[in-house]
């Protein structure tokens, strides 16, 4: 595909009633979050905290690679606005890791921020990685290296303090009006659970997209080289990957392309039988894996 096909079906798939869209659905999945928060019990509303997070990350993603909106500067506003008050984290502090992820040649390894804290060659370290992930080291580490990245940006100046402060008086306030509604749990359950469930969540579709099936089928880590298409059921889609974010394959290939766009392309390449390219789901990779590991 050349640059100006590529650049076509971008903005093709990239239009202002597109990124209207985006804007809504990212209003309409607060809104069932916060109504879920508020009217349903614990357990179920655990269970929409970690959809939300899911879901808000794979938004997250598009906006990194500026496909929330057409225009760049208003791509970045909304995601900051919309997106950084859950995840603690301005959308520029996230490109350099990720720009890197898709530079890398391998996958889990040091030189790819975005896999590497995934990493595990044994069974131990995987323990290890999941301990991490639920005693929420992983998501700490994770804000702590964003904020870095922002801090030490040349343009940055004290925009990194500004953006913690605001964080800090926005969420001081909406804490304060749980507490006073007699709410106090809301703000647990959410950031509990993104500090704790969210990254195990996150540790299976990173393995999904990017462990490496070898012919003799075991499954690795270290050094692989896939970049993984799952075409998954609705359920998988729910809890681990949806739209957009399930084209991985092709996301690889053409990183500029939203998910739309994406979506058209994996359509049309389904006849590939390489599992490193495309899996009809992420378990069975996460099982191999499993037992692949000593």
């Amino acid at each position: 595909m050349s640059t100006a096909t590529e650049s076509a079906l971008r903005q093709q798939f990239l239009t202002w009633p597109h990124g209207l869209l985006n804007t809504f659905w990212l209003l309409a999945m607060h809104a069932a979050l916060f109504t879920a928060l508020w009217f349903a019990p614990p357990a179920v509303a655990i269970l929409v905290c970690v959809i939300h997070q899911r879901m808000l990350s794979e938004w997250f993603h598009e906006a990194t690679h500026w496909n929330l909106l057409p225009d760049r500067r208003w791509n970045d506003r909304v995601a900051d606005l919309l997106i950084g008050p859950f995840n603690g984290t301005r959308v520029q502090s996230n490109r350099p890791g990720h720009f890197q992820h898709h530079a890398a040649r391998e996958y889990f390894v040091p030189e790819d921020p975005d896999t590497a804290k995934a990493a595990a060659t044994t069974r131990r370290e995987l323990r290890q990685g999941l301990f991490r992930d639920l005693t929420g080291q992983t998501a700490l580490s994770a804000f702590v290296r964003a904020a870095r990245t922002t801090a030490a940006g040349r343009h940055s100046g004290g925009s990194e303090w500004r953006w913690l402060g605001a964080l800090t008086v926005l969420h001081g306030a909406g804490f304060a009006a749980s507490v006073a509604a007699g709410r106090w749990e809301l703000y647990p359950l959410y950031f509990g659970s993104l500090l704790t469930l969210y990254p195990v969540a996150n540790r299976v579709r990173l393995y999904a997209q990017h462990a490496e099936i070898a012919p003799d089928g075991t499954v690795h880590l270290k050094g692989s080289t896939a970049s993984r298409t799952v075409h998954s059921g609705l359920l998988e889609q729910v809890l681990l990957h949806g739209p957009m974010i399930m084209y991985h394959h092709e996301h690889h290939a053409r990183p500029v392309l939203p998910y739309r766009a994406l979506r058209r392309l994996a359509r049309a390449n389904t006849g590939s039988a390489d599992p490193n390219c495309r899996s009809a789901s992420g378990w069975p990779i996460a099982i191999g894996l499993l037992r692949s590991l000593r």
